[in-house]
Order: C-alpha cells, then sequence, then structure tokens
C-alpha cells in the first residue's frame, strides 16, 4: 500500500512539473509579423522518453501542439500516455480539443476518419465560431491539429479538413473537398 501512494506521489510530481514545463516559453528576440501565419513547425529535435517505468505501465510524454487564445501562436505542449495506448488521431485531437477548453475555446466535430495514412477531419457548426473570432486564431487551430497528427501517428502523411462533410468553408479559409492541408 505504501508502495501504491509513493508511485502516486512521484507521478503527481511529474505531471506538475511537466505542466509547468509546458507554459514556459521563450523570450521573443524581435517583434513578429502580425501579418504572418503562426506555424507549428520546428526544426529542432525533441527526444521524448518514457517518463515513469516499473510497475504494471509505462507513461510516455508526447509532444502536441495547441494554441494560445490571446495571441492566437502556435504553443507547445506535453501530454502523458501509456506506452501501450494506440496513438491514433482521434486521441491527439482529443488532446488538443481539451487543451483548447482551457483557453475557453469549445471545438467539436462531426467525425474523424483515418485511413490510408489520411487523416480526414470533419468539423462541425463550433469551427465557425472561432473563424469568427479571427483568421489568425482558425488559422492557428489548423495547424496545431495538422501538425500533431502528423508528428505522433504512425504512417499518417497528410490532413485534410472538411465541415459536414462538405468542402471546408469559413469566412476567412476555403478548400477544396479533398484538399490537403498539410503534409
Amino acid at each position: 500500500m505504501r508502495l501504491k501512494k509513493c508511485v502516486y506521489l512521484i507521478l503527481v510530481i511529474v505531471f506538475a512539473v511537466m505542466l509547468c514545463a509546458c507554459r514556459k516559453q521563450d523570450p521573443d528576440i524581435g517583434d513578429p509579423d502580425p501579418e504572418e501565419s503562426p506555424t507549428p513547425t520546428m526544426h529542432d529535435t525533441v527526444t521524448i522518453a518514457p517518463v515513469i517505468s516499473g510497475g504494471r505501465f509505462n507513461l510516455v510524454a508526447k509532444l502536441i501542439y495547441t494554441v494560445d487564445a490571446d495571441t492566437s501562436r502556435v504553443v507547445r505542449s506535453t501530454v502523458m500516455v501509456r506506452d501501450d495506448t494506440d496513438i491514433t488521431p482521434a486521441l491527439v485531437i482529443d488532446f488538443i480539443v481539451d487543451s483548447l477548453k482551457d483557453e475557453s475555446l469549445n471545438l467539436s466535430f462531426d467525425g474523424i476518419e483515418y485511413e490510408d495514412g489520411v487523416c480526414v477531419v470533419d468539423f462541425d457548426d463550433s469551427i465557425y465560431t472561432i473563424a469568427g473570432k479571427s483568421a489568425d486564431l482558425e488559422d492557428a487551430i489548423l495547424d496545431c491539429i495538422a501538425q500533431s497528427v502528423l508528428d505522433n501517428v504512425d504512417g499518417c502523411m497528410s490532413v485534410i479538413y472538411r465541415i459536414h462533410n462538405e468542402a471546408y468553408s469559413t469566412v476567412n479559409r476555403h478548400f477544396a473537398y479533398d484538399f490537403v492541408y498539410m503534409e
């Protein structure tokens, strides 16, 4: 029983440290161009190894991207998952949706399909609310979803966006039905 409490305490401490580390941002060098769309693509390598092992399972940290609603910028975030978890596009997007709720952004979908290396993300009307707030915020959300799925789902080669199983079209962006947003 004491071992379980110790393992639980260690998990809480590791989670707290990871959470604090996720919120830290590098200071900007210069003034960013407000017209430039935020992009999560980084050329540096991030190596994340198992954090906690022993007992019945291992936890691993997964790097995803999310959005800072105040600045409409893509930011890195870390989530902890069991090492035996099947990482699917739906799971990755669930992590993003949860993090967006922390930013008071509600996002939901009609469906998420994944077949032959192609992920099709089918938004519901919630994307219209986000697009109505700002084009930069919409771009940041589209970027963070696509980059997170491509980085974390083995074999995923491209991401396509739709709304109600029709071509993606908001006040800011219009994509053809099978337009590949990111690959």
